[in-house]
């Protein structure tokens, strides 16, 4: 598992939530497994587009489905190849992601498919990373028990944290009028993609997102310009500043 070689200037700081080193080559190809909370704006793609611009090599594919959790993954619900794609082991980074309550509701199930879906990776040696959600917008106080849910799987299945949720708790700490929801109050706007993707790209490269662009921009098919996302600037060095702070602080913590 790769770890998070140099913050702040330090050249030493170990930690266990496997944050890929600046001395370490991060993950080349990587599966998004989840739903509306990681398709929504186009977070695979995102982080895809943050690495372009900073000429790393990191290939984004997902797997998701709107409202799924990983039983339905598991089990092949809603058209989901999620099994399939895995057993063929073609990725060396996956990304699971579950229902937004299933860490508050059904801790059990999170934890029981988080295994069975290990036993399905562990042949292919890809490292795992968990993305910890964030609460719903009219309810702070959830933030806790996702945490919690993802921490205690993190450590049974010996996976990496990408701490998404902790960062948006930060941000509305911060600067409350911020507006990281979409009006349902709990998919994310596309600032809170964009603050998503500055968390994601820090995890898996081991870089700072400090400096990343603040217009995300592709291509389509025909080879012409498309905008994922555009923020202002000052949103756009918020977000990347929060981003890595929480970065920093996670590994400071354990």
């Amino acid at each position: 598992m790769n770890y998070l070689a140099k913050i702040l200037g330090l050249t030493t700081l170990i930690a266990v939530f496997g944050f890929a080193s600046q001395d370490s080559a991060p993950p080349q190809k990587v599966l998004f497994v989840g739903n509306s909370y990681t398709y929504f704006w186009n977070l695979p793609l995102s982080v895809m587009t943050m690495a372009e611009s900073q000429n790393i090599d990191l290939q984004t594919r997902q797997s998701t489905a709107g409202g799924v959790n990983l039983g339905q993954h598991w089990r092949g619900e809603k058209k989901l190849e999620t099994l399939s794609i895995l057993k063929a082991g073609e990725f060396d980074a996956i990304v699971l992601q579950d229902h937004s309550l299933q860490a508050i509701r059904y801790p059990d199930s999170l934890m029981y498919y988080g295994r069975k879906l290990q036993e399905i990776l562990a042949p292919s040696g890809a490292d795992i990373y968990l993305y910890l959600t964030w609460a719903r917008e009219w309810d702070p106080y959830m933030q806790d028990s996702i945490t919690m849910g993802y921490k205690s799987l993190a450590q049974a299945i010996d996976a990496s944290i990408v701490p998404v949720g902790p960062a948006w708790a930060r941000a509305r700490s911060l600067r409350p009028e911020l507006k990281l929801y979409d009006p349902d109050g709990s998919h994310p706007s596309p600032t809170g993609t964009y603050l998503s993707a500055c968390v994601f790209f820090g995890v898996l490269t081991g870089q700072s997102p400090i400096g990343l662009p603040e217009r995300l921009i592709t291509k389509d098919a025909n080879g012409q310009p498309l905008y994922l996302n555009i923020q202002a600037p000052n949103d756009a060095i918020f977000c990347q500043k929060v981003a890595w702070e929480i970065i920093q602080n996670w590994a400071k913590q354990e």
